[in-house]
């Protein structure tokens, strides 16, 4: 049995090979657009992939490019329509396993997805045969030398083959979700699903269906049964990122949850039960939210059986020329280009104090990587909203209220507009929902706004 993808625009094409991949005893989830299978593979543990080549707005190729970018010991599977061969022989020289034309074969369908089954096998056990020498692709991901690198290095190998609930803690940008990602993928669950939500990422009043799942009519718009992410991740681990954002009704079903092990589904009276193990992660101090009774103290005690700090980039500056080298090699990887940076970039890179840590680091080695022409990435580069000195401390204190209307004054209502929206984005981590929701405005016309003002993912 195995975790397959199939992303299809096509309704009918999807729910055939559905069905025919669920008869042979896999786990089948659907997609029907690149965009929305490539979120499905951040959030389960994909044994291979069926993806059809014309898609819309991203296609097939696209789509198959981006998921190995992160993913890349999953196999891919393309469906090209007849006459398009060649495409799909192309596709195969950038790393797909194989290749179905339409109309597809079934029985070739199920030979084929077999033999990527075993290839995914095959890198499986490849894995867990590197970690019993020591090794692990998950721990490698965590790039860094410093002590509170290697502090949490060993933290997580300690902690990885309990199913004890881990709670994360750091700034964001960080690499929180990395940790998350090399815990599981270092414990007996590793096999098995592996599921993401980020709590501050979805509607309040969505949030318990998300987790726990519905009955069809139970609510308006419950027009099908819909399984939670409990549920889903039965037998492998769930991650809550931005545990700190629950709100507190919903705190109250989580920890009953912890405490005897069952729920309900929405509109559902049948107890249910799953064998999960929990990791969270939070920007938040949870002991502040706590006090300030935004977070429940019994929750936070359950969580908090094992906690790991992730240490800010500006507490571990001699990690940064080693992350600035590993993006221009993805980069490089991706673009097919051979670019470098030079050792008077790496430097001043160190000099910084990166507020948005690790994320903040990897847009500027990109935006530096796009506007370099060359191949060496040189220090007047850094021209592009940078200096070469760290910021000082008193530049990065807040300012106070009558300060920050004198700096608007004079400014069209525009602009005003499009300054307090980014600033409260940059606030929020970069959480458009939590952003729209300070700014008491619709996330539909946050991210309308955003549109606007040429801000991308």
């Amino acid at each position: 049995m195995a975790n397959l993808l199939v992303i299809d625009d096509n309704l009918t094409n999807r729910e055939t090979y559905a069905d025919v991949l669920s008869g042979e005893g896999h786990i089948v989830l659907t997609a029907g657009s690149g965009e929305e299978g490539l979120a499905k593979m951040g959030a389960a543990a994909i044994d291979a992939v069926l993806c059809d080549l014309k898609l819309p707005n991203l296609d097939g190729l696209a789509t198959m490019e981006l998921g190995r970018e992160k993913f890349a010991k999953v196999p891919w599977i393309l469906i090209t329509g007849h006459g398009n061969e060649e495409t799909a022989v192309a596709a195969i020289k950038q790393g797909a396993f194989n290749y179905l034309t339409k109309p597809v074969d079934l029985a070739r369908l199920k030979a084929t997805v077999e033999s990527a089954v075993r290839l995914a096998d095959a890198n499986r056990e490849n894995r867990q045969l590197r970690r019993e020498l020591g090794y692990d692709e998950a721990l490698a991901r965590i790039v860094g030398t410093s002590a509170g690198v290697r502090q949490v290095k060993q933290i997580i190998r300690q902690v990885a083959a309990s199913d004890a609930p881990v709670l994360i803690e750091g700034e964001s940008g960080t690499g929180k979700e990395l940790v998350a990602d090399a815990i599981h993928a270092l414990s007996k669950r590793s096999g098995r699903p592996y599921i993401k939500i980020n709590c501050g990422a979805i509607p309040h009043d969505l949030l318990e269906s998300e987790l726990f799942g519905h009955e069809r009519g139970s609510f308006t718009g419950a027009v099908a049964l819909k399984k939670g992410k409990f549920e889903v991740s039965d037998t492998g681990s769930l991650f809550l990122d931005e545990i700190g954002e629950m709100p507190l009704d919903s705190q109250v079903k989580l920890l009953r949850v912890l405490q005897d092990g069952s729920f309900t589904r929405i509109g559902g009276t049948q107890p249910m039960s799953a064998d999960v193990r929990l990791i969270c992660a939070t920007n938040r101090n949870l002991k502040t939210e706590v006090l300030a009774n935004r977070f429940r103290m019994d929750l936070y005690f359950r969580l908090n059986v094992v906690s790991i700090t992730v240490p800010p980039l500006r507490d571990r500056r001699e990690d940064i020329p080693l992350l600035a080298q590993a993006f221009i090699e993805r980069l490089n990887l991706r673009h097919g280009q051979h670019k470098e940076l030079s050792d008077g970039v790496l430097q001043m890179l160190r000099r910084q104090d990166w507020p948005g840590n690790i994320r903040e680091l990897e847009n500027t080695v990109e935006k530096l990587y796009v506007l370099t022409p060359g191949k060496v990435i040189e220090a007047d580069g850094l021209a592009h909203g940078l200096t070469s000195e760290p910021m000082p401390a008193a530049a990065r204190a807040p300012v106070d209220a009558d300060e920050a209307v004198r700096l608007l004054v004079g400014l069209p209502m525009d602009e005003v507009e499009r300054r307090l929206i980014l600033a409260t984005l940059e606030r929020c981590g970069g959480n458009k929902s939590k952003a729209a929701r300070q700014l008491q405005i619709g996330l539909k016309t946050m991210y309308r706004k955003l549109e606007t003002y040429g801000v991308k993912e």
